[in-house]
């Protein structure tokens, strides 16, 4: 058996724990989180990304979250970056959308080790609401992408993790633990398959829902 299998079935044994690690969890639910991001280049090392996302719950029937948002970016070295962006949100916990603003600053580093791609994106948020107080919240990011090119398309493993921290309450608010293939058809495009165990607080308990992910990223 080639190193490659060997590590993919490493892979997935650890995406089949996590999702039996859920069963265990009091709540269940399922849903979708749908992913764009475009990323341009501007003068010199200048560069404006763009993310949007929507994201259902209630084993996909209810779509409960959008958003939509731009950065501008500065790549301080080749694996360091700086980005200021703004982004808008919706939440919709009743029958009407709640808006969110939101400023933020984040650091984005990358590079390879070995062959596996390493990122890692620390966010600070600050957060305007009109359905509860504001907020200052830290989000960390980190995923590791596998060399090994699987079936003739190239798909490439990758595994992620993020922390959300909120200032206000002072605690852990979610935290994030996916895995996926990646597929690069063309120069330019990345487009993403993948699972995510969503551990998040549902007031002062924690509820757990399992998401399948998609993501399109567009780099021009």
């Amino acid at each position: 058996m080639s190193d490659a299998m060997i590590q993919l079935r490493r892979l997935l044994l650890l995406v089949i724990l996590a999702v039996a690690s859920t069963q265990a969890a009091a709540q269940q639910d399922a849903g979708g989180s749908y992913n764009l991001l475009l990323k341009a280049p501007l003068a010199g090392d200048w560069f404006l990304l763009s993310r949007s996302n929507s994201a259902s719950r209630n084993n996909f029937g209810d779509t409960f979250l959008a958003y939509t948002g731009a950065s501008l970016g500065y790549q301080l070295r080749p694996s360091f970056s700086l980005r200021l962006g703004y982004r808008r949100a919706w939440f919709r916990f009743t029958d009407d959308w709640q808006p969110e603003d939101r400023l933020m600053l984040e650091g984005y580093f990358a590079e390879r080790f070995n062959g596996f791609r390493v990122t890692n994106r620390l966010r600070v948020e600050l957060r305007w609401l009109d359905w509860r107080d504001d907020d200052l919240r830290l989000r960390n990011e980190i995923t590791i992408e596998a060399p090994w090119a699987l079936t003739p398309l190239k798909l490439k493993p990758y595994l992620e993790e993020e922390v959300f921290y909120g200032t206000n309450a002072g605690r852990f608010e979610a935290n994030w633990l996916g895995a996926g293939l990646a597929w690069r058809p063309m120069d330019g495009v990345k487009l993403k398959l993948g699972y995510r165990w969503n551990r998040f607080r549902a007031g002062d308990d924690w509820a757990n829902r399992n998401v399948l992910v998609t993501g399109v990223n567009v780099f021009f």
